[in-house]
């Protein structure tokens, strides 16, 4: 191998493309590789029930927003039920008020 890099430079520049292309497919390969280790290769861990979980940020954000539009939604959905409740008048909701005009 140390004959071979020692002589590169006098070789072809289609061999050195070659090398350049082969060296950085095996590092990308070994980069991977180790990734996928660490990312997909995990034993199943053991909850403790006594340990409270940890939330992140986001989860944090994600669960106050979605409490935030259920709030709105069912103070809605009383508002709802509060006007159906009501009775109008006939008179009140066919003829408008005047305001001053003709």
């Amino acid at each position: 191998m140390r004959h071979y890099l020692s002589t590169l430079h006098a070789r072809p520049d289609h061999h050195k493309k070659r090398f350049a292309l082969l060296t950085s497919l095996g590092f990308t390969l070994i980069i991977l590789s180790i990734w996928s280790l660490t990312t997909f290769n995990r034993p199943a861990e053991v909850v403790d029930a006594q340990r409270p979980q940890e939330v992140s940020p986001f989860q944090s954000l994600l669960g106050g927003v979605g409490a935030s539009f259920q709030a709105i939604f069912s103070n809605f959905s009383e508002l709802k039920q509060g006007l159906e409740v009501v009775n109008f008048p006939p008179s009140e909701l066919a003829d408008p008020p005047s305001y001053g005009g003709r």
